[in-house]
């Protein structure tokens, strides 16, 4: 922001970010030359004794400034816990299907999900470029399915080529079958190994539990 004083044009750029950031910064110039006709005609001893009075004035405002600023971190501290603790308690559950077969949102794959893993996976096939055989790709994966967003792990997942159908749908149907277990409960206990999605700031987050030599044990 510009302000203009009656000898010079003061530029700040101030910015509060409650919680994190605090920013303080002031440019003066002057749009024309300013009359120096007082200075010009005293000594460069008088003139170097009075510019060191006016750096003493500005090194007293700096200093007032600068322990305002620990004051600002000691209180903006406090109020990045509020926000830790805000963030923690609003953040939404995430969407699932119940452990029920759905298409995703563009159509392309089969899902399931629960609170805690989603598995999505699809068979499409093509013509070779060199000959009319038809191949058949089948591609799935599971990946944690977190509240947080853009934040999981991959849990497993393959992509494999078959030469007919029913080889690629006997294949896709193991890997089904082989991670049923999965999706048996809304929110399975999580293994230590994928418990990193489901926490906020070193805590889990409400409706989880993480396993414990088999058995659940909450962390909260």
């Amino acid at each position: 922001m510009e302000k203009e004083h009656e000898k010079y044009v003061a530029y700040n750029c101030d910015r509060l970010t409650e919680g994190s950031e605090m920013r303080i910064e002031h440019t003066i110039y002057y749009r024309d030359d300013p009359d120096l006709s007082d200075l010009i005609s005293k000594t460069p001893h008088e003139v170097m004794a009075m510019r060191e009075e006016s750096a003493t004035t500005e090194q007293a405002a700096y200093n007032k400034v600068r322990e305002a600023a620990k004051k600002w971190e000691r209180a903006a501290s406090v109020t990045n816990r509020f926000d830790r603790a805000l963030k923690y308690l609003n953040t939404p559950e995430v969407s699932h299907s119940s452990n029920n077969w759905v298409k995703d949102k563009d159509g392309y794959f089969d899902c399931i999900s629960n609170k805690v893993y989603k598995m999505c996976c699809r068979i499409y096939d093509y013509d070779t470029w060199h000959d009319d055989t038809n191949r058949y790709t089948v591609s799935w994966h599971i990946y944690t399915n977190s509240p947080r967003n853009n934040y999981n792990i991959k849990v497993a997942g393959q992509e494999r080529t078959f030469k007919n159908k029913a080889a690629a749908e006997k294949y896709l149907q193991g890997r089904i079958k082989a991670y049923a277990h999965l999706f048996t409960e809304i929110s399975p206990p999580i293994p230590k190994e994928y418990e990193s999605p489901f926490k906020l700031y070193g805590y889990l987050l409400p409706g989880y539990d993480i396993e414990n030599n088999g058995s659940k044990a909450s962390l909260i």
